[in-house]
C-alpha cells in the first residue's frame, strides 16, 4: 500500500485528529500544523502529495497569502503539489472562487468522511475504499450479538448527544466519555470527532455531528 503524504494547515486543532483519523488508515501519513511558518518548515522537511489549506488562519492570514508563499519558498515539487482550500466560506462562484485565488480545489466544511475520501481520491488519483475495513476484536471477544447490543448503545447515547447539544447542552461535556467509548468499540473516526470536543471548540460541531450521523447511517 503507497504511504501518501497529506499536509493540513489549520489552526483549529480539533480538524488535525479529524482529517487524519479518516485518512490514516488509507494509506496516507498525515502531518498538522497550525500555521503558515509551521508550514513552510514541514514542506523543507518532506514531500508532500497534497496539502489542505484552511482560508481563515488566525493571526490575520489567509489562506491564499499562505498557499502562495509555499508556492514561491518551497522546493519545485510544491508548484504541482494540490492546495485544497478547506473552509466553512460559502463563497459565490464555488470552487472557481478558490481556483481564481491560486488554490486547487475545495473541501467544504463541515465534511463526512465520504468528503474526505473523494477529495483524495480525485487529487490523488487511488481508488479508496470508502468503507475501511472494520476491526472485528470485539466481536471476537464478545461474540457478534453482544458486540452488536454495545455499538447499538454507542449509537444511542450519540443521537441522545446530539439532540442535547442541539438543544444547547455543552458539547464539551460529551467528548471525552462518548470519544473514549467510540473508540474502544473500533469506532477511530467518531473517536477522534467527540473527543475534539473536550477543549470547548464549538466551531468543529458541525463537522462532528456531520462525522456521526454518516457513521450511524452507514453501519
Amino acid at each position: 500500500m503507497e504511504n501518501y503524504g497529506i499536509l493540513l494547515v489549520d489552526d483549529e486543532v480539533a480538524y488535525h485528529a479529524m482529517l487524519s483519523a479518516v485518512l490514516t488508515p488509507l494509506g496516507c501519513s498525515v502531518n498538522c500544523v497550525r500555521t503558515p511558518d509551521a508550514a513552510l518548515e514541514a514542506i523543507a522537511a518532506s514531500r508532500y502529495d497534497l496539502i489542505f489549506m484552511d482560508i481563515e488562519l488566525g493571526d490575520g492570514v489567509d489562506g491564499y497569502t499562505a498557499a502562495a508563499r509555499l508556492r514561491a519558498d518551497g522546493a519545485n515539487w510544491i508548484r504541482d503539489c494540490p492546495i485544497i482550500a478547506f473552509t466553512t466560506l460559502k463563497a459565490v462562484g464555488g470552487e472557481a472562487h478558490f481556483q481564481d485565488r491560486g488554490l486547487d480545489g475545495l473541501l467544504v466544511k463541515p465534511f463526512t468522511a465520504a468528503d474526505v475520501i473523494a477529495a483524495a481520491r480525485r487529487w490523488l488519483g487511488r481508488e479508496f475504499s470508502l468503507s475501511p475495513a472494520k476491526d472485528n476484536r470485539l466481536a471476537a471477544l464478545l461474540g457478534d450479538e453482544a458486540a452488536g447490543e454495545m455499538v447499538a448503545r454507542l449509537f444511542a447515547s450519540l443521537d441522545e448527544a446530539i439532540a442535547a447539544i442541539d438543544a444547547g447542552a455543552p458539547a464539551a461535556g460529551f467528548g471525552h466519555k462518548l470519544g473514549g467509548l467510540a473508540g474502544t468499540l473500533g469506532f477511530p473516526v467518531l473517536s477522534a470527532a467527540w473527543l475534539a470536543l473536550q477543549n470547548g471548540d464549538s466551531a468543529s460541531w458541525a463537522t462532528v455531528r456531520a462525522l456521526t450521523l454518516e457513521a450511524t447511517a452507514t453501519t
